[in-house]
């Protein structure tokens, strides 16, 4: 599986984890310790929005759910978004949270 890596946003790197296409990439955030804020969980505000640096076509927006307000095309919300269970084992994606 990739590996994600989270930056807050002033681009400080926060942690990396192997991804876990089960899972949103924010609640595994979460339980590896990085602090990514949550609101609704249900992909309908902006608590969660980050900014994919690389990776993109390896997310699936809506792994976990729909969403439910629009987004920029380089934006997830990470409570919903996930990694495609396709997704080549070597790859990385970087996120930048807006509000980490």
């Amino acid at each position: 599986m990739p590996k994600v890596t989270i930056k807050n946003s002033q681009g400080d790197d926060q942690g990396t984890f192997t991804a876990d296409p089960t899972q949103s990439v924010g609640t595994h955030a979460q339980e590896e310790g990085i602090a990514i804020p949550f609101s609704c969980g249900v992909g309908a505000c902006r608590t969660c929005v980050a900014t994919v640096n690389t990776g993109m076509e390896h997310l699936d927006q809506e792994a976990v759910g729909p969403k439910h307000i629009e987004t920029e095309d380089n934006e997830i919300l990470t409570c919903i978004c996930g990694v495609k269970p396709d997704a080549p084992k070597g790859c990385c994606i970087e996120i930048q949270a807006e509000n980490l």
